[in-house]
């Protein structure tokens, strides 16, 4: 149940684009891009991450558990690095994953993590800025 310290989106935000480039010559499997749209949660409903896509190259339930991991962990605002990332609220979101695409070889949970972190931020800062959201290129850090 949400609690008095979450706040709800002020506005839907979609298609939110996070792409982590393999690291050319590396051995962390960084590989991975997702696409989700984020939804103002029903007052008094908890934050949920729905999966309506088809991942490729097939579902992969260790990288989808790890990517709703990511983004429930960023919305409560738990494990944030950075003073800039750090909340004092929890957001309530209904999150949507309209694409996920990871590799056999070169993809892992924990980069999956990272990047639903990566697009639970861009879509606050979308809201804070007033803007589109722009696709996040990167190569995510393994721990």
């Amino acid at each position: 149940m949400a609690d008095s310290r979450t706040v709800g989106l002020a506005r839907p935000v979609r298609g939110v684009k996070v792409y982590s480039r393999q690291m050319l010559g590396g051995c962390s499997p960084t590989f991975g891009r997702v696409e989700l749209d984020f939804e103002p949660a029903p007052e008094g409903t908890e934050s949920s991450c729905e999966f309506a896509c088809t991942a490729r190259p097939e579902p992969n339930a260790e990288f989808e558990e790890a990517l709703t991991q990511g983004v429930m962990q960023e919305l409560a605002g738990e494990q944030t690095d950075g003073p800039q990332a750090r909340r004092s609220a929890t957001v309530s979101s209904l999150v949507i994953v309209r694409s996920l695409t990871w590799h056999w070889v070169d993809s892992c949970e924990r980069g999956f993590v990272r990047l639903g972190a990566l697009a639970v931020r861009e879509a606050l800062q979308c809201i804070a800025e007033d803007r589109e959201p722009q696709e996040i290129v990167t190569r995510v850090s393994l721990p």
